[in-house]
């Protein structure tokens, strides 16, 4: 009978882990899945903005995928979700199988500090408030010219282009001049 509530009890801690796991890590990043009206708000922003067709999302603790998905169905010709929690990448993969996207639903483990995002023409993350600052440094070394980034949740300790919603719903949108300018201390056209 000992044994038995000692396996269910190291089945639950195996099960949790990857979920518990990212409090200890610098920029505590736990999983919460975006509502419908995050994703409305991001999507609404980018037409709003973008003139031209944005060709390569990523999305920066991409969790189970929705924001991945929901850029393909937006038009996206391609989508990347880069997380570092196993679980969630695995669940991700199989949705894109399962729903015939995986071609263009891509999803990789990854450390977002690690990660080289010079590629991508639209950058969108969940972010927490202390990781903020050091991400916007990050991104101004890396990102392309024309390239826009999406904050939702938290937004940049800069002036952003745009923003849309409210409370925790609210997104802030920043094209990449807007963030090089700031960070070198050129003054931005508003």
């Amino acid at each position: 009978m000992q044994e038995d509530k000692s396996s269910k009890t190291f089945g639950r801690i195996l099960l949790a882990a990857p979920f518990l796991t990212p409090a200890l890590r610098r920029h505590a990043l736990p999983y919460v899945p975006a509502t419908r009206e995050q994703l409305d708000n991001i999507f609404h922003l980018l037409r709003q903005y973008s003139t031209k067709q944005r060709r390569h999302l990523i999305d920066l603790g991409s969790g189970d995928g929705r924001i991945v998905f929901e850029a393909v169905q937006q038009g996206f010709p391609r989508a990347t979700g880069i997380e570092i929690n196993r679980v969630l990448v695995y669940y991700a993969r199989l949705k894109a199988y399962v729903s015939g996207q995986s071609k263009i639903c891509h999803f990789k483990r990854a450390n977002l500090w690690k990660y080289d995002l010079s590629k991508y023409d639209t950058i969108v993350l969940f972010g927490v408030d202390t990781m903020m600052e050091p991400l916007l440094k990050k991104l101004s070394k890396e990102i392309a010219d024309e390239c826009v980034v999406i904050t939702c949740r938290y937004q940049f300790p800069i002036n952003y282009d745009r923003t849309h919603g409210e409370g925790i719903d609210a997104v802030w949108l920043y094209n990449s001049q807007t963030i090089q300018n700031q960070l070198s201390g050129k003054p931005t056209l508003s």
